[in-house]
């Protein structure tokens, strides 16, 4: 056990869902949290995970940065959720790709929200840098291949490196730049929306398939893969048996649900 760690907060893709059949890997969508000596630093992506974060964290720094993919609804739709953000409860830097300020002042701003995310008490809006360290963790961001726009992250703590790549849609020309980018990850986070036989259907949708993840984790030589982005519509039961089917090929392959926590 180190003394830093992501704490899945959503892992899934699209739309939030509830229900019996989805109980055990969770309905909310996209959301990490980074903790450091068990105080969260750091969010990555503000779906709708992020909105339930006291279930899974114990306390908030007094500065706290959310790294932001991009800025379609099912990873930003948690932001407007946190406290903290309204309260002054603490500093909230967020990055994104290109201009976070012209995007968020208009996506969390009346009429489509009550109050403007400029009226926040302690906000700031930055561009997101090459590279940005955290309370000694270091996040690195790269180029997704995602309608828009998106970008992932390399985040590397004391002990070990997780990356993280959702949304995504591979066989595209920055798989290249990506895989350099992760090369020799301990931890491999990748969007898995689809099942191969799903692929063709879903063509410039910009997301992978788990066959496309694990493709991706053995080129890099990452220890673990973990698939998210589940698909709204896929049940525990199917995800159970994606991870079965994937087993023999790449036996250290799990799914993301929320709760689980991750060793930086």
């Amino acid at each position: 056990m180190t003394d830093a760690e992501l704490t899945v907060l959503g892992a899934r893709g699209s739309i939030p869902v509830s229900g019996p059949e989805f109980t055990r890997y969770g309905g909310n969508t996209s959301s990490f949290a980074v903790s450091v000596g068990g105080v969260t630093v750091a969010f990555v992506d503000a779906g709708t995970g992020l909105a339930a974060y006291r279930s899974h964290v114990d306390a908030l720094a007094p500065s706290v940065s959310v790294f932001l993919t991009h800025y379609h609804w099912d990873h930003i739709q948690g932001l407007s959720m946190l406290d903290e953000l309204w309260s002054g409860g603490c500093e909230v830097r967020l990055y994104g790709p290109d201009d976070p300020r012209e995007v968020l002042t208009t996506a969390i701003a009346p009429p489509l929200f009550p109050v403007s995310i400029v009226d926040a008490a302690t906000v700031s809006f930055v561009p997101m840098p090459e590279e940005v360290v955290v309370s000694g963790i270091r996040f690195t961001s790269f180029p997704l291949h995602h309608p828009q726009g998106a970008i992932g992250f390399r985040i590397d703590g004391p002990e070990r490196s997780i990356a993280i790549v959702t949304d995504h849609e591979a066989g595209t020309p920055v798989d290249e730049e990506i895989a350099k980018c992760v090369d020799g990850v301990d931890v491999l986070i990748h969007d898995a929306q689809y099942i191969p036989v799903e692929r063709e259907e879903h063509l410039g949708w910009g997301h992978s398939t788990c066959l496309d993840a694990m493709n991706l984790a053995k080129q890099v030589g990452a220890g673990q893969l973990v698939l998210t982005s589940h698909d709204p519509g896929r049940t525990d039961a199917q995800i159970d048996a994606i991870i079965a089917d994937m087993a023999p090929e790449f036996p250290a392959t799990i799914a993301a649900e929320q709760g689980l926590r991750i060793d930086l």
